[in-house]
């Protein structure tokens, strides 16, 4: 259902940007910053059963564009959290350096892909089979950004990352967690 609400929302965007194409454009290269706030869907069963698993989270990002297709960024953001049935809890965050693939549709629209590494910090609180643990891996993202003029825009996206709690007795449980954004872009 999360899937249907995001390639909706990124189809409305793709037939609503060509009416509003009288915006400035956005910029062809550049330093860029901004904030998102989201949901995190973390993918992370627990032994007492799962009472929760997904969280609003927030980020920041920053990143130059080289040009109108091609950019690097980082970004540090929550990826959520999972609450089990007598409440220990598992809280995780990630720190990502990424290339983005951007394709401007008109002057005031673009959709991007992005493909990088993500460290991920899992904070485990209250839950006795699990432990913190930290993982590098990769990291994938989809979105679409609007600009109302060469300085801001509004970006929607999701990205996608793997991290892990170690297991005590040995050993680690990996586990997915993809993050959906909304969040405004200012480019310097």
């Amino acid at each position: 259902m999360r899937k249907h609400a995001i390639l909706w929302l990124m189809s409305s965007l793709t037939f609503v940007a060509p009416l509003c194409a009288s915006a400035e454009g956005a910029r062809t290269e550049g330093f860029y910053a901004g904030a998102n706030l989201g949901v995190g869907m973390p993918n992370l069963k627990t032994p007492n059963g799962v009472d929760k698993d997904s969280q609003a989270v927030a980020g920041v990002l920053a990143g130059y564009k080289f040009n109108p297709y091609f950019a690097v960024e980082g970004q540090y953001t929550g990826i959520g959290k999972v609450t089990d049935n007598i409440h220990g809890s598992a809280k995780a965050d990630a720190l990502s350096l990424t290339a983005v693939g951007i394709l401007p549709l008109n002057d005031a629209f673009d959709v991007y892909g992005k493909l990088g590494v993500a460290a991920t910090s899992s904070k485990v609180s209250g839950i006795s089979a699990y432990d913190d643990a930290t993982r590098m891996g990769a990291t994938y993202g989809l979105g679409a950004e609007y600009h109302f003029d060469k300085t801001v825009s509004m970006r929607v996206g999701w990205d996608h990352y793997k991290a892990e709690v170690d297991v005590n007795g040995g050993g680690s449980k990996s586990f997915d967690s993809n993050v959906t954004t909304v969040g405004v872009v200012y480019h310097f």
